[in-house]
């Protein structure tokens, strides 16, 4: 079982890692990845995907260590919130061969969890801080709790594996999110905490998940909240089985710590060129980061900092015949981790969209690309599927006019696209346009 009573700085090693410091991320590997591990092969049941999991979160994070700000939150929630996101990705792209191989999984993730919530109350340790609370709360809600946090399906998935209604379920959620923010007294004021603290648990309906992100878009408190909240649920974590570490999983994150290229390593890559006119650049894209940074939530921080950097390289290396406008870093929804899309408008008003990971998708579900010129009238509009890793080149009559702060998103869809005209599926990825003409 895991239980570390000692105080590991995480704030400190994040630090580190984002000067280029490897001793640092080794540190936290060994620290805190035989319980990353534990957490993936429970959600999971399979060793491989547990470990693909943890592997692209250790490299995320030795790639974006210096986007991490204090002030956004707790770095243990900033981290784990990265897992967790690499986690429901790697499910969702391999839901048929993980459902194919583990057709009992779900029975055993219930009775296996049972087990976890019965093993908190049998401990002769002393339960302080958020097991004492948890402990306070009536069993069932317990059980809800343990349960949302340890799947990767819907709420109303879960709430049908323990046999409750989805009201009762949604009920016991946010009766326990209430005691446990009242009991742990860490929260900026919120009106939203628990449905915050809900969404950080995960399975929440496309609706209510876009109204959450909509908080995080316009109070960056609410962001912070959501790392308090991944902070706090890691404790869950304390009485899960350990996992052996075997060496090759070091050696693969070691091997994608070198080769992977990422945009988030552009503005080192730069740093170590003498150009004239440097200085005054870098000091105009902090400039603009740290303005932009403040109005926007946390899942876009990372993202404008990368689309600053990829700001420079347009100043630096401009094209004059294909001249970027604005640009937009897609990344995953409240979580602040790696690139994966990035859109470029070029004075034409031609489109680009770039894959900056690989991305598998199964035969009967597809990407689809989305715009909203005013997120606050719900005017969706599709740009098309997307089904390889190809560059996307969209002509100016089927992109329309664009403006800064334009939200673009990718979104999973049955074969054929939403049968809706809107998002149907979870939102993968999204990210606003930032003018880079000025």
């Amino acid at each position: 079982m895991f239980n570390k009573s000692t105080s590991f700085q995480y704030e400190k090693t994040l630090k580190a890692c984002g000067k280029g410091q490897k001793s640092a991320i080794q540190s936290l590997y060994k620290h805190d990845a035989p319980q990353m591990l534990a957490l993936a092969f429970r959600i999971f049941g399979n060793l491989n995907y547990a470990e693909q999991a943890v592997q692209r979160a250790f490299v995320t994070i030795w790639k974006n260590a210096n986007t991490y700000n204090e002030e956004a939150g707790p770095a243990k929630g900033w981290i784990y919130s990265i897992l967790r996101y690499h986690i429901g990705v790697l499910y969702k792209q391999n839901y048929e061969q993980i459902q194919a191989t583990l057709q009992n999984r779900d029975s055993a993730l219930v009775e296996t969890l049972s087990l976890l919530q019965a093993d908190i109350h049998a401990s002769h340790a002393p339960h302080t801080g958020f097991h004492a609370f948890l402990e306070e709360l009536p069993l069932e809600p317990q059980s809800c709790l343990i349960n949302m946090y340890f799947s990767s399906g819907e709420q109303a998935s879960t709430a049908t594996l323990l046999n409750m209604p989805l009201g009762r379920f949604k009920e016991n959620i946010l009766l326990g999110l209430r005691h446990l923010s009242k009991k742990l007294g860490n929260f900026p004021y919120h009106i939203d905490n628990e449905k915050i603290g809900e969404y950080v648990l995960g399975g929440l309906s496309g609706e209510e998940e876009r109204y959450v992100l909509q908080l995080f878009n316009q109070d960056s408190t609410a962001a912070s909240i959501a790392l308090i909240w991944e902070d706090h649920f890691t404790h869950y974590l304390d009485q899960l089985p350990e996992q052996p570490l075997h060496p090759r999983l070091w050696s693969s994150i070691k091997h994608n710590m070198q080769n992977t290229e990422e945009v988030g390593g552009i503005l080192d890559a730069i740093q170590d060129h003498d150009m004239s006119g440097f200085s005054g650049l870098q000091a105009r894209i902090k400039e603009l980061s740290k303005k932009l940074s403040q109005n926007l939530r946390l899942w876009q921080i990372s993202s404008l900092v990368l689309a600053t950097a990829l700001l420079f390289l347009v100043i630096i290396f401009p094209s004059t015949s294909n001249m970027t406008r604005m640009i937009a870093v897609l990344s995953a929804p409240g979580q602040n981790s790696q690139p994966a899309w990035v859109v470029k408008v070029n004075q034409e008003g031609i489109a680009q969209i770039k894959p900056m990971i690989q991305q598998n998708i199964a035969d009967n579900l597809e990407m689809e690309i989305w715009t909203q010129s005013d997120t606050g009238n719900n005017d969706y509009r599709s740009l098309g599927a997307i089904k390889s890793n190809a560059i996307i080149t969209l002509p100016p009559e089927m992109l329309g006019k664009v403006k800064p702060g334009q939200l673009f998103q990718i979104s999973l869809e049955p074969a054929g696209g939403s049968p809706s005209g809107k998002p149907t599926g979870s939102i993968l990825y999204q990210g606003r346009l930032v003018d880079v003409s000025n």
